[in-house]
């Protein structure tokens, strides 16, 4: 099962890293063809999309189906799963015509409030509309994606994001080599997410056709959703008021040019957490077939492995890329967005936060316990992310949105931590001990990059490459021999072997 969660893991981080690349890849296209405040307009429209703020309202569908599709697989009993899944169907359906409505209906009044000038007004109302019809498959697709994912089908899955990520990123480049007007990228975008829809719906369809026969459910069935529903949406309205509701509040104050330049500033930290979002999507189904069983020693360990050794490999390249924030923005946008590269390398310490509890989010969503003391965690977070955000308003702009957010994760990331560490009983001061160590290599490491930077001229993408590899790998060695305990290093060597990695 291990072997399975690692290589599940490889597929969605390399598959996300190309979509991220050509992602990234398009957004100077788009500001340097139409210009930062058409690259708000467009970042506007696609916030009402499930994957924007509209996944603040989406209930956990796909989660929830994930667990009703690893149980099933877990105990054979797809009888359950069957009613299971016509209810979550049922719920998106439900979900995704009222939120088609409402986005119709107020289009023409978000077009105001949003500042959208009038030279834009009518295109941009017209986009609203349209993201309004793409709803009604996209919210459904949501179950779709999870059964996929309780399958552990995750090389399908990532095909169908690649696939679509190529179409959109080529199709914009063609359309800005053409001069077409700027919403012509938004329509683009709708296509390419609904192809992604598609392909996923086919997926789910071959694999459940001869095993899940839908059926009406009862009530301890719809109890039960209801209530894990209710938890996600919990947590995920706490945790999105302070992410994906971002650039609506921007526009509200700022109107679209401050909503591409905030866009742009978080773009690059945003896609770091998301990597690592997608990397632990594949742990959610082997979390709940390890809670089925009763098997208290695997989920620890597998706990652990998440609060130590996977900081171990992923928080050294948000690091490096915090310090060298100056010469990505450089290389990246050029000299246009260059003075808010502070903010830009500020931004990388919520995914580097993000980074301790990846693994304890998604495990605990098979234990609703533990997941009700996150989420009063998250809301505690919110709360200071508002005051920092307000008091710093009139300073910094839409940037003191970015502040409240990195000050809220850095304070209550010790709290969240010591939730996760006791549900999963581990040893309290060994934890902490290595958590300090970490952070003390880092610190030093990052000081020395730091100083590196500003003596040596670090300006072409290779040389980034270069300083950002250089400083993971000295930074992993380093941890290995300092952090990691003995058996902790026995798990590596372990993953070594059954992957055929002996001699390394």
């Amino acid at each position: 099962m291990l072997k399975q969660l690692i290589r599940n893991t490889l597929i969605s981080g390399a598959a996300f890293g190309i979509a991220a690349v050509l992602g990234l890849v398009v957004i100077p296209v788009i500001i340097r063809t139409w210009g930062v405040t058409e690259f708000g307009l467009i970042v506007l429209a696609r916030i009402l999309l499930p994957n924007g703020m509209m996944g603040l309202l989406d209930l956990g569908l796909s989660e929830v189906t994930t667990q009703a599709v690893a149980r099933a697989r877990e105990h054979r009993n797809w009888r359950i799963a069957g009613q299971q899944l016509a209810l979550l169907t049922v719920m998106a359906v439900g979900l995704a015509g009222l939120l088609a409505v409402a986005i119709w209906v107020s289009a023409p009044y978000l077009t105001i409030a949003l500042r959208v000038d009038a030279a834009h007004a009518d295109r941009f109302s017209q986009i609203l509309r349209y993201t309004a019809l793409a709803n009604l498959v996209l919210i459904p697709a949501l179950v779709w994606e999870g059964i996929v994912k309780g399958f552990e089908r995750y090389n399908v899955l990532r095909l169908a994001e690649v696939s679509a990520t190529i179409a959109y990123v080529a199709c914009t480049i063609w359309a800005a080599s053409t001069a077409a007007s700027f919403e012509l990228v938004a329509y683009i975008y709708l296509a390419s997410t609904l192809m992604r829809a598609c392909l996923v719906f086919a997926a789910a369809f071959v694999a459940v056709v001869r095993k899940v026969r839908l059926a009406m459910w009862d009530v301890p069935i719809r109890r039960e959703l209801f209530h894990r529903c209710a938890l996600f949406a919990q947590g995920k309205l706490t945790g999105g008021l302070a992410l994906p509701i971002q650039p609506f509040l921007v526009g509200l104050l700022f109107g679209p040019k401050g909503v591409g330049v905030y866009d742009t500033v978080v773009r690059l930290p945003r896609v770091s957490k998301i990597v690592v979002g997608l990397l632990t999507s594949a742990l959610l189904p082997v979390a709940s077939r390890l809670d089925e069983r009763g098997n208290a020693a695997a989920f620890q360990r597998l706990g652990e492995f998440g609060l130590i050794i996977l900081p171990m490999f992923t928080v050294p390249p948000l690091m490096a890329a915090a310090v060298l924030s100056r010469e990505i923005m450089q290389v990246w946008i050029g000299p246009q967005m260059a003075p808010y590269a502070f903010w830009m390398g500020l931004s990388f310490v919520v995914p580097i936060c993000a980074q301790y509890l990846a693994f304890g989010n998604v495990m605990f969503l098979t234990r609703t316990d533990v997941q009700s003391r996150l989420n009063r965690l998250m809301i505690y977070q919110l709360a200071v992310w508002a005051v920092v955000a307000i008091a710093t308003l009139h300073l910094f702009d839409e940037r003191a949105l970015i502040l409240g957010q990195v000050v809220g994760n850095a304070v209550i990331l010790p709290l969240q931590i010591g939730a996760v560490s006791r549900g999963l009983q581990l040893d309290s001061y060994r934890l902490l001990r290595a958590l300090l160590a970490q952070a003390a290599i880092l610190l030093v490491l990052g000081l020395l990059l730091l100083a590196l930077a500003d003596h040596l001229a670090i300006n072409g993408l290779g040389a980034l490459g270069l300083a950002i590899a250089s400083f993971c790998v000295v930074s992993w060695v380093v941890q290995y021999f300092l952090v990691l305990e003995d058996r902790q290093q026995a798990i590596l060597r372990e993953l070594g072997h059954r992957f055929g990695w002996a001699s390394t």
